[in-house]
């Protein structure tokens, strides 16, 4: 090794990693990470990390940073032995890895052995990565006082007993009572372990809300403290005082329990199988271009499904190619190019879909190999994506479909900040709501742009409820029998049955329409209408959202149906009908939103106005106009009302009559006026400056052309794929994804991959169908 190189200086090394961001897990540009057998590259003057073979040289010629560490990281055997007890959240990889690392100059192509940069190698290896530190900022708990730990008044403690339950004796898992120093044990976990929730009872017996986790106090004044009452975690900024009311001195507490954040990400990271199961049935996983999974860090089941369902399609796969990589200077990672078209190579290329071997125990000669993949890791992507949003970017399970509209939304922006192709226009379509009076016929319409086609689900009968709520209760009756009195629970149910339905019924109920009363201006009375929803066009790819989760008494619930689907439907029934004008109430115009949606952001609290104009501003998407809502509270003129024209211009009958008393046709006077926003002076210029009969042509031809399109355009769909959540609350479960690919259906299911023998697309909550060109 040499150390002799002029490149060690202020131009090729920042000194000090403080406040640093490092990209030393993944190669920013592509997915070959540390753990890989070369290893990647860190530049120490940026610390943007690269691939040995291509990305880092690229960046080092780009911005002429030539001083890179070389980190690679590799699996030691260790024998099973006691973990030692966490004291403070981090996330480790599983097996442990050990670092092995080198100091290189690219221009010299030299090795390089400096004691001047022993100092800082360290402290690169011992900061938490950029993907690292995201994570722990995701997991962490932003906890606040509750008024409940500025109000508390605490009883003198009677018996001090800090070691064990006072109802059951187990000694983990304890919670001190910061109202009378009652210790009682944690909640029972799903899975049986955990306590017997005495620590729970005690505070719903005696209305003592707030307790403390013995183990996770620390001398510096920290533990985990739980309100009930809140039913969160909170923070006692008066906990020394508290707990030495009951003889306990904070400076000499030890941590030796897993707090609550330590303990979720935990049971997230144990949630990995080992092998992919699909209704019980053990699944041989594939390998290859298009067969990449993608790694769950985090509760992400959500992101992993809706993404490889667009990733798979070959519009996105042909404009977010990586033509965009080798000509952008950007950093990587702050370039929204970038990380789309690593993403998409990282799906597609099947670089990254490496044919590995499961390590067990139990291997012995002969024995059957399980294989697996690692898939790749979305940190970059996901923290893009989800760039203000809160919810998305932490690590709690999110809905998939918001998911889907969220990720449409920005790719939209994307398309249109750096003018790419407008992929959004696969999904979209022209509707038209006909909502027609019962009593006279009389009928208004509005067509408006969407993106989804929703559809509704028959709900369970009366009879198929009670037969699940008897079931249910006689699996609790023998359960309890071998369990002791106190620590019974009474038999809740909330859940939903099983039950058998078809697509089919499902679009009966959209034919059928939705019922609504309204005034109707012809019978001049309350009347009886209904709103039925047509396509005015077909969109390219056709996304169907089935609407499984439903309020019930103010109690989110899940449609647990099995929808059986056919792989192929033909929607012409839902093509826009012809209606006769005579019977139209007033005359209507195109409106930019649904009534639908606005109901949706104003029951949030909003104010009319406000959503109006977010939903004409983001062409009546939702969540792309709660996000401007969010982003423009503190803007008082949102609240102003709206202008004629953005409710739906009409042409105002007087200027009309105006400019045809000039000797002008009311045709050539309401083309002028619509224009030219109704106004009169501006019309009068326009007829004069512009040659009228020409553009009415032309306009009339374009309606023409769009209207035998529409009439050409085939109605014929094959189903694509199906995003699917599996589980039977609205509280929890875990979304997998069926994608066709060559007349087979693929499961994927986070980071495994394989064909599926019998794909529960019957459980699906968005279908995606391809238009049969």
């Amino acid at each position: 090794m040499t150390s002799i190189c002029d490149h060690i200086n202020e131009q090729n090394i920042t000194w000090s990693v403080q406040g640093q961001m490092i990209y030393k897990d993944q190669c920013t540009r592509c997915f070959v990470e540390a753990k890989s057998d070369n290893g990647i590259q860190v530049c120490l003057k940026c610390f943007n990390g690269g691939c040995i073979e291509m990305h880092s040289p690229q960046h080092s010629d780009q911005h002429n940073h030539y001083i890179v560490l070389n980190i690679r990281l590799f699996e030691i055997e260790q024998p099973q032995q006691k973990v030692e007890e966490i004291n403070k959240l981090v996330i480790a990889d599983i097996p442990q890895l050990e670092c092995e690392t080198s100091v290189a100059c690219l221009k010299c192509q030299k090795a390089l052995n400096s004691p001047e940069l022993d100092g800082l190698v360290q402290s690169i290896k011992q900061a938490n990565s950029a993907f690292k530190r995201q994570a722990i900022a995701q997991w962490e708990h932003t906890a606040q006082p509750c008024e409940h730990t500025l109000t508390m008044e605490q009883i003198p403690l009677v018996e001090k007993n800090l070691q064990k339950c006072r109802s059951c004796h187990l000694s983990s898992n304890l919670w001190l009572c910061l109202y009378c120093g009652h210790v009682g044990c944690g909640r029972k976990v799903y899975d049986g372990s955990g306590g017997n929730n005495h620590a729970v009872d005690h505070s719903k017996e005696f209305q003592h809300h707030l307790v403390v986790k013995l183990g996770t106090i620390t001398s510096d004044g920290k533990g985990d403290v739980f309100c009930y009452k809140c039913d969160d975690e909170v923070i006692d900024n008066f906990l020394k005082e508290h707990l030495a009311t009951y003889g306990i001195e904070i400076e000499k507490q030890v941590k030796t329990e897993k707090t609550i954040a330590e303990l979720t990400l935990d049971a997230n990271l144990s949630l990995q199988l080992s092998k992919l199961i699909e209704e019980g049935q053990v699944l041989d996983p594939i390998f290859g271009p298009e067969f990449t999974g993608i790694d769950n860090i985090g509760n992400t089941c959500y992101m992993n499904s809706v993404v490889q369902v667009l990733f798979s399609i070959p519009e996105f796969q042909k404009l977010y190619s990586l033509e965009h990589q080798f000509n952008c200077t950007r950093l990587p990672y702050n370039c929204v190019l970038c990380q789309i078209s690593k993403v998409n190579h990282g799906l597609n290329s099947g670089e990254f879909s490496i044919k590995k071997v499961a390590k067990s125990p139990l291997d012995t000669e002969g024995a059957q190999k399980d294989f697996y993949q690692d898939g790749i890791r979305l940190y970059d992507f996901k923290q893009l994506v989800a760039k203000g949003n809160q919810h998305f970017l932490s690590n709690h399970q999110q809905d998939a479909l918001e998911y889907w509209q969220l990720l449409n939304s920005f790719f939209q922006k994307t398309e249109k900040q750096f003018k790419l192709e407008q992929l959004s226009t696969i999904f979209s379509f022209d509707q038209t709501s006909i909502i027609q009076c019962v009593n006279c016929g009389g009928h208004k319409t509005n067509s408006v742009k969407n993106q989804e086609f929703k559809v509704p689900v028959e709900q369970p009968t009366q009879e198929q409820i009670n037969l699940y709520y008897a079931q249910e209760k006689q699996k609790y009756e023998e359960r309890i029998k071998t369990m002791r009195p106190e620590d019974i629970k009474p038999f809740e149910l909330n859940d939903l049955p099983e039950y058998d339905t078809t697509f089919e019924k499902c679009l009966q109920l959209v034919k059928e329409g939705e019922r609504v009363d309204m005034f109707c201006p012809k019978c001049q009375s309350l009347q009886l209408f209904v709103k039925k929803e047509y396509f005015k066009s077909f969109p390219k790819y056709l996304f169907v959202p089935v609407n499984r989760f439903v309020q019930e008494n103010w109690v989110p619930k899940k449609l647990n149906a099995s929808i059986k689907i056919q792989q192929f439907y033909d929607f012409a029934e839902f093509k826009e009908p012809v209606l006769q004008d005579k019977d139209a109430l007033k005359e209507q115009s195109a409106q930019e939103y649904t009534e639908e949606n606005l109901q949706t952001l104003m029951g949030m609290g909003f104010g009319e106005n406000r959503c109006k104009r977010a939903l004409i501003k983001y062409k009546n998407d939702v969540e792309a106009a709660m996000m401007f809502i969010m982003e423009s509270l503190d803007d008082p003129t949102q609240d102003q009302p709206l202008q004629q024209k953005q409710q739906g211009q009409q042409i105002n009958e007087e200027f009309v009559e105006q400019i045809v008393v000039m000797g002008f046709s009311p045709e050539q006077a309401k083309f002028a006026l619509s224009k030219t926003d109704n106004n009169l002076e501006r019309a009068m210029d326009y007829i004069f400056n512009h040659d009228l009969e020409a553009e009415m042509s032309q306009t009339q031809e374009k309606q023409q052309q769009k209207q035998d399109q529409f009439e050409n355009q085939t109605s014929k769909y094959e189903l694509f794929a199906c995003i699917v959540h599996l589980g039977k609350s609205v509280h929890c479960g875990h979304y997998v994804s069926y994608i066709k690919k060559n007349g087979e259906w693929i499961l994927y299911n986070d980071s495994k991959v394989a064909k599926s023998a019998e794909p529960a697309i019957h459980k699906g909550y968005m279908y995606i169908f391809r238009r049969l060109d």
